[in-house]
């Protein structure tokens, strides 16, 4: 079975394959992906694009900041350490 998805603009589509496979047990289905070649083009395209830009916004940051020095936000060191530590504790 051939299960065509939307999955760029201009009517691009990626196509999934999906194969029924019998076990002495059970039936399971394997799905294969297949990327068209403009769809290939695209990501390898994004990817590059991606690669060129920093991994942390600078803009963003001078923002925040300034805003912290300002006054306008409040910083809570307590739940922000806490935060930290639940994200590094989770990617062990």
């Amino acid at each position: 079975m051939i299960k065509l998805t939307p999955t760029l603009p201009n009517d691009r589509v990626s196509t999934s394959m999906t194969q029924s496979v019998k076990t002495e047990n059970s039936e399971k289905v394997v799905s294969t992906k297949i990327a068209s070649p403009s769809t290939e083009q695209t990501l390898t395209q994004a990817r590059e694009q991606l690669g060129q830009l920093p991994e942390v916004d600078l803009d963003k940051v001078a923002e925040v900041k300034a805003a912290l020095s300002r006054g306008e936000i409040g910083l809570d060191s307590d739940a922000l350490a806490q935060s930290m530590l639940a994200f590094f504790q989770r990617s062990e």
